[in-house]
């Protein structure tokens, strides 16, 4: 039986916490030889191996993913702040105070400062122009009691 165009054969996707037959292969190959990677790694560590020292180094000091960002980025009210905020972060990454990860993360929440803004506005407007439209809809404005009372009768 052939499954229609668009449809998965298992909707609901691979169990959660299955693991690949692969993966689980290689951690056992590896379980048995620890110690001795480990001690390899070291050594070639100690001879100067960069890759080595980059991998030793990761175990002892992880980098930080989400360490506190130095950057001032300009304060956000109004839409016309947000073209002002990508130019001080395209700043940023252009002159080395923010690395690409650092710069995408800032993008991000410019963008979604954005959006929640515009929607909020959109919403605004539609009241404003339908003012029987804030009583009607769930969310226009009423209390959820009032939403409640005004769905009982």
């Amino acid at each position: 039986m052939r499954f229609q165009p668009g449809q998965s054969g298992n909707p609901t996707g691979r169990a959660r916490g299955l693991r690949n037959k692969r993966t689980i292969l290689a951690e056992k190959l590896l379980e048995d030889r620890v110690g001795e990677v480990t001690t390899a790694a070291i050594e070639l560590a100690k001879a100067g191996d960069p890759i080595a020292v980059r991998v030793c180094m990761d175990r002892v000091a992880p980098r930080l993913r989400h360490g506190p960002l130095d950057f001032a980025l300009p304060d956000l009210v109004t839409l016309a702040d947000v073209p002002v905020a990508y130019n001080a972060i395209g700043q940023g990454l252009a002159g080395g105070e923010l690395d690409p990860e650092q710069t995408a993360l800032l993008m991000k929440i410019v963008r979604e400062f954005q959006t929640s803004l515009t929607a909020a506005e959109h919403a605004r407007h539609a009241t404003e122009t339908d003012p029987g439209r804030a009583k009607a809809e769930p969310g226009g404005g009423q209390s959820l009691a009032e939403f409640l009372r005004a769905g009982r009768s």
